[in-house]
């Protein structure tokens, strides 16, 4: 790989290999620092709001500090984004022109380090396994470009069937964070923790049939049915209300509707705004095959895992910790419905972090101090370096995200000069050259990008 191999010097200026649409690097600068804050603005914004109504914050949040996180998390991607163009262009006039490391990984990694530091301590380990999760992906894409590794059939499957199968056993031994136990127990339900913690909760069971199958007479027809389901047997240590067919079946139908729900609604708000011209785009967005795949999903993590659980309770007649291993390693091949390698790397890389912490606290590993800030300045630095010389083997959507907070001037770097140095780095804008002054250069378009 080029990319970190000897100091290869790039004999061109930052105005000719950076920002071409400015001269001036102080002007280019504020520009990009006005464009990234515009952006994050909205961006933390409307996360920040959507977050704190969807758990149920007070007036008091939106009044004190809704506006406070808003402005510190904007500083902070306003800081990232301006300082790797400040730091680009410094390097450079200390130096007298580019190397392979002062080219964007160094001045990434400077502007990381700064920028991060501005953040909410609660939101740099977050950002630290996001940032990883990226570049690990992006390696991954550059090994694969160059022919070092093969593409693995269901990679994405096999990682996330392993993370998910450590993330159930500890589940079931209730071993994870409460935040994370949280997250589970939404996910599969909470009738596979330990008796233990069962017990110090208060039992609610449904006080009349109604209530199990609903109201309405629009269920008259089903009751018969549920009745019967509900009434088949069951374990006597599965600690579910009703028989192992009905708890199975319930819970692939309430998650395989809350699937539907939310993958058709990010459809639905999308479609939005092309339903004055077309109408029938709202329901195009209902009846998305992406709405049922999330959907089924869903619904089938929870339904295999449940099922793996109570059969090996009537095989085993017994309950045991290693179910929720089994359990798990079958659930996380519900991913087939849903291919994510998003998904798939955030999982491990949490897991990673949940380990990390279990290790410390048994003393088996050291506690590195500032372990996220350096992660996130690491990771970030090796991803602005793939931005800068070959953009095709970042994540479409990361990359599109950088051409969002800098109004796509990311796109406007001239890759052409890199070509002699990384071979591909222009295949995204093969025919692309700049509009120079050439009062500030003596570059000009190569007889080859010449358009007839």
């Amino acid at each position: 790989m080029v990319v970190f191999g000897k100091p290869t010097s790039v004999p061109f200026t930052c105005y000719e290999l950076g920002h071409t649409w400015s001269p001036s690097c102080v002007k280019a600068s504020l520009g990009v620092s006005f464009d990234v804050f515009k952006e994050a603005l909205k961006i933390y914004g409307s996360l920040y709001l959507i977050a704190g109504i969807v758990r149920k914050r007070g007036k008091k949040y939106f009044q004190k500090k809704w506006l406070a996180e808003t402005g510190q998390s904007t500083l902070f991607l306003t800081t990232n984004g301006t300082l790797f163009l400040v730091f680009f262009c410094l390097w450079r006039k200390i130096l007298g022109r580019f190397f392979y490391p002062t080219l964007s990984f160094i001045p990434a990694a400077s502007a990381s380090y700064a920028g991060i530091l501005l953040e909410r301590p609660s939101r740099r380990g977050l950002l630290a396994i996001y940032m990883a999760n990226v570049a690990t992906e992006t390696f991954y894409r550059m090994a694969m470009s160059r022919g070092w590794v093969g593409s693995l059939p269901h990679g994405e499957v096999l990682l996330f069937s392993a993370a998910t199968a450590i993330y159930l056993y500890l589940f079931k031994r209730n071993s994870l964070p409460s935040s994370t136990i949280s997250a589970f127990r939404f996910l599969v339900g909470k009738d596979e923790l330990p008796a233990s913690v069962l017990d110090e909760e208060p039992t609610v069971r449904p006080s009349s049939q109604s209530r199990i199958i609903g109201r309405g007479t629009r269920f008259t027809t089903l009751q018969p049915v549920l009745s019967w389901l509900q009434n088949q047997s069951k374990h006597r240590l599965c600690k579910h209300h009703h028989s192992c067919v009905y708890y199975v079946l319930k819970g692939f139908t309430k998650m395989f509707g809350l699937g539907f729900v939310i993958q058709g609604g990010i459809k639905v708000v999308s479609a939005l705004p092309r339903l004055v011209k077309n109408p029938s785009a709202l329901l195009q967005a209902v009846k998305h095959r992406d709405n049922f795949k999330l959907a089924a999903f869903l619904g089938c993590f929870n339904a295999v895992f449940r099922a793996v659980n109570c059969c090996l309770r009537h095989i085993r007649n017994s309950d045991s910790d290693i179910h929720g291993l089994l359990a798990g390693v079958l659930a996380g091949w519900s991913m087939l419905w849903y291919k994510s390698v998003t998904a798939a790397l955030y999982t491990a890389f949490k897991l990673a972090e949940v380990l990390y912490f279990k290790g410390i606290e048994k003393n088996l590993v050291p506690y590195i101090r500032c372990a996220d800030i350096i992660i996130y300045s690491i990771s970030t630095a090796f991803v602005f370096h793939t931005a800068v010389v070959e953009p095709h083997n970042l994540r479409p959507a990361y990359w599109n995200f950088l051409l969002r907070v800098t109004d796509n001037k990311f796109a406007l770097m001239n890759r052409q000069l890199m070509e002699p140095f990384v071979p591909g780095s222009s295949k995204l804008f093969p025919g692309f050259w700049p509009n120079y002054d050439s009062r500030f250069t003596s570059l000009v378009r190569p007889a080859d990008l010449i358009k007839s």
